[in-house]
C-alpha cells in the first residue's frame, strides 16, 4: 500500500495524484452507466491534472479527493470526495465514484465511503456531510442509505438531460449519529 491516508479490509484511500489523471480519464471516457453523467468538466488527462493541482493550492483545502485502490495490488478502483468543505459550520459534500464497473455492486463502494465518513469525522471532526444523487439513480440512493445517510430533500429540476428535466435527491449525516451507529455496530 502506497501513501495511506485509512484503509479496510479490502481497499484504502490514498490523496488523488497527478498522476491518477490519465487513467481517471480513461475509465471517465470508458464509463457505460448514463447515472454517472452529472460532471460539466471535460475528462480529459488535463482537465484532471488542473483539478487535482487547483485543489491543492487552497489551505485549507475547499476540496479532498481520494484515490480508492485495493490492498491486494494498489490498483485504482474508484474515487471518493470530500467537497465545498466549509472550515467554519464543520460541513461537506461527499462524492464517490467505483470507476472500475468490475468491483460495482460487491461492497468496495460502501467500504471506501466509510473510510471517507471516519477521516471526515474522526480526523477532520467535521458535523455533517451530505450528498446529491441524480433521481433516477436508484444504486447511489440505496448504498447511502446502507451508509447511514438518511434523506434530506429533492431539488426539483435540477438538471436536464436528453431534453428531459431531473430532480436530484439529498441525503445527510451528522457526525453523532455516525458514531452511535458505529459504536452499535461493534
Amino acid at each position: 500500500m502506497k501513501n495511506v491516508i485509512v484503509a479496510s479490509e479490502r481497499v484504502y484511500l490514498r490523496a488523488l495524484e497527478v498522476r491518477d489523471s490519465e487513467i481517471r480519464a480513461r475509465l471517465a471516457a470508458e464509463e457505460t452507466d448514463t447515472m454517472m453523467e452529472r460532471a460539466r468538466i471535460p475528462t480529459s488527462p488535463i482537465a484532471y491534472e488542473a483539478i487535482i493541482s487547483e485543489s491543492s493550492k487552497h489551505q485549507p483545502p475547499e476540496n479532498v479527493h481520494f484515490a480508492v485502490c485495493l490492498r491486494e495490488n494498489d490498483e485504482f478502483i474508484g474515487l471518493v470526495d470530500l467537497m465545498d468543505i466549509d472550515w467554519i459550520n464543520r460541513t461537506a459534500e461527499t462524492g464517490s465514484w467505483m470507476a472500475n464497473p468490475a468491483y460495482r455492486g460487491h461492497g468496495y463502494g460502501t467500504e471506501a465511503k466509510m473510510l471517507l465518513l471516519e477521516y471526515a469525522f474522526d480526523h477532520l471532526h467535521l458535523h455533517a456531510l451530505n450528498s446529491y444523487v441524480w433521481e433516477p439513480n436508484a444504486r447511489s440512493a440505496a448504498a447511502l442509505a446502507k451508509q447511514g445517510y438518511r434523506p434530506a430533500g429533492r431539488f426539483y429540476w435540477e438538471e436536464i438531460k436528453n431534453g428531459v428535466h431531473r430532480d436530484a435527491l439529498l441525503f445527510d449525516i451528522l457526525r453523532e449519529d455516525w458514531l452511535a451507529a458505529r459504536e452499535a455496530g461493534r
